[in-house]
């Protein structure tokens, strides 16, 4: 694993020009570019508003239902939005598989950090309404780091699992926009998991990408750090999923030339 970590390190280079081209292939020949990466996350963030503030009303403790949504809107679209490219990138560039020499998990991790520009874009746009509504800066914050680390190595691992299964089976495509959907509903994006009965509570927690919307939240609107437990059993999975997607990815690419 660590010789296969450092090979990759080594080619950050090509990741990053494939991260930069997926970009630009993404908003070529489109009249605001870059803007969508922000009005994405803003024009879901007032429907939500609408229909959960005033149509239903639900609870959100004190917090502006813009901010309370917008945090989870964020990090979800970061990890639905990189395991779709992801997902189907390494079909997509199967004529640079055959005629070059490089690690084949560049391809899937360069959509991840293409998306990852849309997240840094919707990060600030969140740290601007944060001003507006006049939420001051709290020491829970310094944890955002270490929350962003579990995140993005749950999504990479993700990916690279989604990458080697949809060169195996196709069906994986179809089926992963109906996961991702009703993953979604499961985690607390547009919801509080204050919601969730007290007997159903750890389990749903157990759900990684729960545990790190409701750390991001809680430090960022309500200047609490996550319980331990919570943030252990998150690191622990997406370690154990980054960790057994990279080994897969690596089992399967000497046969992606012939499967495909």
């Amino acid at each position: 694993m660590i010789q296969h970590v450092t090979r990759l390190v080594q080619y950050r280079g090509l990741l990053w020009n494939l991260a930069l081209s997926e970009l630009k292939a993404k908003h070529r020949q489109t009249a605001l570019g870059m803007t969508w990466a922000l009005l994405q996350p803003v024009s879901l963030m007032a429907v939500y508003a609408i229909v959960f503030s005033v149509v239903v009303n639900v609870p959100v403790k004190n917090v502006p239902y813009p901010l309370f949504s917008f945090v989870g809107l964020v990090t979800w679209l970061f990890f639905s939005t990189s395991l779709s490219a992801g997902t189907i990138s390494v079909v997509g560039q199967m004529n640079l598989i055959t005629k070059a020499n490089f690690p084949r998990e560049v391809i899937p991790l360069a959509r991840l950090v293409a998306s990852g520009f849309d997240f840094l874009i919707g990060w600030a746009c969140f740290i601007l309404l944060l001003i507006w509504y006049g939420v001051p800066a709290r020491p829970a914050w310094f944890i955002v780091p270490g929350v962003l680390v579990v995140h993005v190595l749950f999504t990479a691992g993700m990916v690279l699992w989604g990458a080697a299964l949809y060169v195996l089976k196709r069906d994986v495509g179809s089926l992963l926009p109906l996961v991702l959907q009703v993953w979604m509903f499961l985690s607390p994006v547009i919801y509080p998991s204050d919601l969730i009965p007290d007997g159903y509570r750890t389990l749903y927690l157990l759900n990684p990408m729960a545990a790190i919307i409701e750390s991001y939240r809680g430090a960022m609107l309500g200047g609490t750090v996550p319980p331990l437990g919570i943030m252990a059993s998150a690191t622990f999975i997406a370690l154990a999923v980054f960790v057994s997607g990279y080994a897969y990815f690596k089992s399967m690419e000497v046969r992606f030339a012939d499967i495909m």
